[in-house]
């Protein structure tokens, strides 16, 4: 009778460790990123410039004053506007929020609150402007004055974009 021989190879026992995923090292080239990588994503520093505070764009208030207009529009409706100016652009930010506030007064409108942002990184390019200042404006006027600021808007090449909405009562 023919015997059946099979020769067998001794088991090795195996750990958890060389059966489970490769472990991150710090060191391995294959995880690490460089430093401009890291800066890239995190919004490193910018060379866009220096940045504008929102106190430096706000104008100054002397004793007693206060931001918002006690000013009765006859008719008038609570908006607000909000808009973004180019950030790099010198007196971009002033020279627009003084003509606005002029269109509104010559209108018989009041000017309630402004709030200017510092330059920010937009989420996307607009007309590949990266940066840009936030102005958000509440005032009270009539409902012909929207037409005439939103042409304002359209025609000021310093304005990114704009948006004026109604504020519920």
């Amino acid at each position: 009778m023919a015997e059946n021989t099979t020769a067998t190879a001794p088991v090795e026992e195996t750990t958890a460790t060389e059966n489970s995923a490769p472990e991150r090292n710090e060191g391995s080239s294959q995880y690490q990123r460089s430093d401009r990588d890291r800066s890239d994503r995190s919004g490193g520093e910018r060379s866009a410039g220096p940045r504008v505070m929102a106190t430096d764009l706000l104008p100054e208030l002397g004793e007693g004053e206060a931001p918002t207009s006690d000013k009765e529009v006859s008719n008038g409706r609570a908006y607000e506007i909000t808009y973004i100016v180019q950030a790099n652009v010198a007196n971009a930010v002033e020279e627009t929020q003084e003509r606005v506030k002029t269109l509104i007064e010559n209108a018989e409108g009041a000017l309630d609150n402004v709030r200017v942002s510092e330059a920010r990184r937009l989420a996307y390019p607009i007309d590949k402007k990266t940066d840009g200042v936030y102005v958000v404006i509440n005032a009270r006027f009539k409902k012909d004055l929207t037409t005439e600021l939103d042409r304002f808007f359209k025609l000021e090449e310093r304005v990114l974009r704009h948006v004026i909405l109604r504020e519920d009562a």
